[in-house]
């Protein structure tokens, strides 16, 4: 039956080409891995016996990429943020305050979110980021999400092999019917992608548009005026990101069936993502906006219009639009004005707006403000999505690489709202200042360096740029403050590109390595180029590409001191450069590399010599190498596949250089690994950072334990140990930047593991600031004292507080799980409300002094000391 309306709108249309409509059944493919292991993980949330609690540090200052952005246009307070792979988060005070509403589901990538017109309470939410870019981090998804309830509560409404979604368009009156453009495996190729329709809600789905197992659909809209009209495009996107099946099709009976458009559009074999806009009020009028890679691909970005439904298409501008300089595969979403369809916006590096239906375009840029201090004072380039509203379009709201902003004058000003912390870091660093401070480089957002204090969101966080680009952002790699010197900082942005700065005088001097001139090689580096300073001398650094170098004047000169890397002997592993290096703490001169297709190289010789110990590996990217702090000849490595579509887990150990290799995966999650560190006092304990949480091992990878199991799931970039603080910090790709002390877990296994109840040291409390005038407390300067204990089995306690005086001044009841059981105590022992205008002693604290701590509870009597002092400067340390 749809072949005979197919046939009847070609021969009725002649300039419209047909697409073979795929089987229209229930989709019922095969589900992501990720539900594999999401289930593995929730089992180890709910047995964990490391009860530990990670401390949130931020930042925010920076923000993160937003993937989408939606807006309730009857409560214009109500604002949606979906960041790629930092949760989505929920504003109903015009951004004020923000909180993540999609805590605790299988999937941590978002491609697009959709609040149904009819019922704005109703989200549909498209897991599986939209960003096709290998960098280690683009995150898959597990299908289509639901929310009946304002995100409250989440179904899992299925497509779960979609992988990634670019969009979701729902009716503007019926809630249950939507169309979903599943993007499909990034990687690899796979039949569930293309367009899906349901009209029950998301129960039973229909497959109405496939062309086969390289095409995904990027866009999709729908007609507000007349919904039984409908355009969607197609992307060949795999492995590619062009191709003659990227394309703009129509529906006429609300998506049951779909017709190719031609009439003017570009057609060749180089036609990239393709983004739709339809006139609220002409069913007939619409917008593409095409990457045609057909030709030079700086001038790639091209705005096409039809006025007659689809027949005819006719590129708008006769100036070439500059906003795809040569990566249009990133943006092309593009949007009409609701009241006025000659306005129109396209998305880029840069946006762009047109007042006349495209004939001329100008960039929009206008006034920056930011809700949290912040040194940029552009608008941040990288735009991913626009939402206009259709009451008032003045209201902007906008969706980039650098957060997410708002315009009440239609991009003349914006109001960057800096304080959600879904920072998306790659790597971090730790200085041995007092107090320390960390150093993490960010996807598009630089690189910042901040005090280790907990975030507190009422308060503007202490975070600094490390280095910031002239359009408000900029990739930040690897940053590394010298151990000798934290005045000099190195850090870089893509492709190696190492600079040495002196903090004090803000400049910095490029140092990246070359080749020698008559060196026949070609010097290649990943997106993210790994560096050093080495262990044994802070004026030693090692930077790899695909040839590894050493300077021992901090950068000023280079040698080189190996072959090409990136051409190991199994032809399977040939790679482009190093993903990892690293030098042993133990002897100098042993350094290991690996790369990003898993070959795995060792030296002893400081370079003189090298060898080959990739064995058993599997071809994926090294992301992280640790030496022993033990064992001279044993070596720790993470592999990560998600650049090739591959999330198991790669987690493994070699005694001897490298030659032999052993899994040490064991009982973990079957999901991405992506780093590995020893503890720094007991040679048994590792902790590994992976795709949804820390994990730490006792016995050296025997089996594994969830450390911290009440922090959210979320991706873990790097673990790095502050040794004199026994802090472990985490960077996340998505939620920012924790930390965990670990003295407790050290001092419970220093005789083996604890088979007796235990009350661990508590530190010494410091009370928050007192204001001069009326002695009000500073709250920006409080910080919590933990209290940890450990019980062989689960049991309900009772914390009880004395003074010198045996004076009860604080009690808490607490129900404890198996093993390790943290408290942070805010130190308030009585709150406290008053109606008096001027009273302002809400809280009422502790006094300095020395209390007696017990703790109670069925065969359990421990005791200890804490110590309360005062706050002797209100600089927040």
């Amino acid at each position: 039956m749809r072949k005979k309306i197919i046939l009847s709108a070609i021969f009725s249309l002649m300039l419209i080409s047909a697409a073979a409509p795929a089987a229209s059944v229930p989709e019922d493919g095969p589900k992501s891995p990720l539900f594999t292991s999401w289930t593995q993980y929730l089992q180890h949330k709910a047995s964990s016996e490391f009860g530990l609690q990670w401390i949130h540090l931020g930042p925010v200052m920076n923000s993160a990429r937003v993937e989408a952005v939606q807006c309730d246009p009857h409560h214009p307070g109500t604002w949606y943020a979906a960041f790629g792979s930092g949760n989505l988060w929920k504003t109903i005070n015009h951004g004020l305050t923000w909180k993540p509403i999609f805590e605790n589901q299988s999937a941590l990538g978002i491609g697009d979110i959709a609040l149904a017109p009819s019922n704005p309470e109703i989200i549909w939410l498209g897991s599986g980021e939209s960003l096709k870019k290998a960098r280690n981090f683009t995150m898959p998804g597990t299908g289509v999400f639901r929310s009946d309830d304002g995100g409250k509560t989440w179904r899992n409404m299925g497509l779960h092999d979609s992988w990634h979604i670019g969009e979701i368009a729902v009716h503007p009156q019926n809630p249950n019917l939507a169309v979903v453009a599943v993007m499909g495996h990034f990687w690899s190729t796979n039949p569930n992608r293309g367009l899906y329709r349901t009209e029950d809600g998301g129960k039973t789905w229909e497959h109405v548009l496939y062309v086969n197992n390289k095409v995904g659909a990027n866009d999709v809209v729908i007609s507000p005026s007349h919904p039984e009209i409908m355009y969607a495009s197609l992307w060949e996107n795999n492995p590619t990101i062009y191709g003659p099946e990227s394309g703009i099709y129509k529906s006429s009976d609300s998506g049951r069936t779909w017709i190719r458009l031609h009439g003017g559009l570009p057609d060749g074999h180089r036609t990239g993502r393709i983004g739709l806009a339809v006139s609220w009020s002409d069913p007939d009028k619409a917008y593409a906006l095409i990457d045609n890679l057909n030709k030079d691909s700086r001038k790639a970005a091209e705005v096409y219009r039809t006025d007659d439904g689809g027949s005819s298409w006719k590129r708008t501008h006769e100036e070439d639009l500059l906003i795809f300089p040569g990566i249009g595969w990133y943006f092309t979403d593009c949007y009409v004005n609701p009241q006025d369809d000659e306005e129109i916006f396209a998305l880029g590096v840069r946006m762009a707006v047109s007042r006349n239906g495209g004939k001329n375009f100008q960039l929009v840029g206008g006034n920056v403000f930011h809700l949290f201090p912040n040194d940029s004072q552009t608008l941040h380039l990288d735009h991913c999505e626009l939402w206009i509203n259709p009451l008032n379009p003045d209201f902007l709201a906008l969706g980039n690489d650098g957060g997410f902003y708002a315009s009440y004058d239609k991009g003349e000003s914006w109001m960057h709202y800096n304080n959600i912390p879904a920072g998306e870091f790659y790597d971090i660093s730790l200085d041995n200042q007092e107090p320390y401070h960390i150093y993490g480089g960010t996807q598009d957002d630089s690189s910042v360096y901040g005090p280790s204090i907990e975030w507190n969101p009422l308060f503007a966080d202490l975070w600094k740029y490390v280095w910031l680009d002239s359009w408000s952002g900029g990739d930040g790699c690897y940053n590394l403050a010298d151990p000798e010197d934290p005045n000099i900082v190195y850090f870089s942005s893509q492709n190696g590109a190492i600079r040495r700065k002196f903090m004090d005088k803000d400049r910095s001097l490029h140092i990246r390595p070359r080749l020698p001139k008559e060196h026949p090689g070609q010097l290649k580096y990943n997106f993210v180029a790994p560096y050093i300073i080495s262990p044994h001398n802070a004026q030693t650094l090692y930077h790899a590409g695909n040839f590894l170098f050493k300077s021992i004047d901090r950068g000023n000169h280079w040698d080189l001191i190996s072959p090409d890397l990136a051409k190991p002997s199994d032809p399977e592993k040939q790679s482009t450069a190093a993903g990892a290096v690293a030098e042993s703490p133990l002897v100098p001169g042993l350094l290991y590399i690996g790369t990003d297709k898993g070959a795995f190289w060792v030296t002893q010789n400081d370079g003189q010599a090298w060898k080959e110990h990739s064995g058993s590996l599997p071809p994926a990217y090294i992301r992280s190498i640790s030496p022993s702090r033990f064992n001279q000849s044993r070596v720790y490595i993470t592999l990560t596949g998600i650049n090739t579509d591959d999330l198991s887990n790669h987690l493994y150990v070699s005694e001897n250089y490298g030659q032999n290799w052993k899994s040490i995966s064991s009982n973990l999650p079957d999901e991405i690994a992506n780093c590995i560190i020893e503890d720094p006092v007991h040679e048994n304990i590792l902790y590994a950072g992976l795709y949804r949480g820390v994990y730490i091992s006792t016995d050296r990878g025997g089996s594994w334990s969830l450390l911290g199991p009440d922090m959210a799931a979320t991706c873990i970039s790097d673990l790095v140990i502050q040794e004199r603080e026994m802090d472990l910090v985490a960077g996340t790709h998505g939620r920012g930047i924790y930390k965990i002390n670990l003295r407790p877990i050290q001092q419970a296994f220093s005789e083996g593991r604890p088979d007796q109840p235990l009350l661990f040291e508590i530190p010494t409390a410091t009370l928050p600031w007192v204001n001069d005038t009326h002695r009000d407390f500073r709250m920006n300067t409080l910080q919590k004292v933990p209290i940890t204990i450990y019980l062989p089995e689960a049991k309900n306690v009772t914390l009880v507080l004395k003074n010198r005086k045996d004076e009860t001044v604080w009690t808490h009841t607490v129900q404890a799980r198996k093993g390790f059981n943290q408290i942070r105590w805010d130190l308030i022992v009585r709150r406290v409300d008053s109606p008096e205008a001027y009273f302002v002693h809400y809280n009422e604290f502790i006094r300095p002094g020395t209390y007696t701590l017990t703790i109670r509870g069925q065969r359990i009597d421990l005791s200890g000391k804490l110590t309360v002092r005062s706050r002797k400067s209100p600089k927040i340390e």
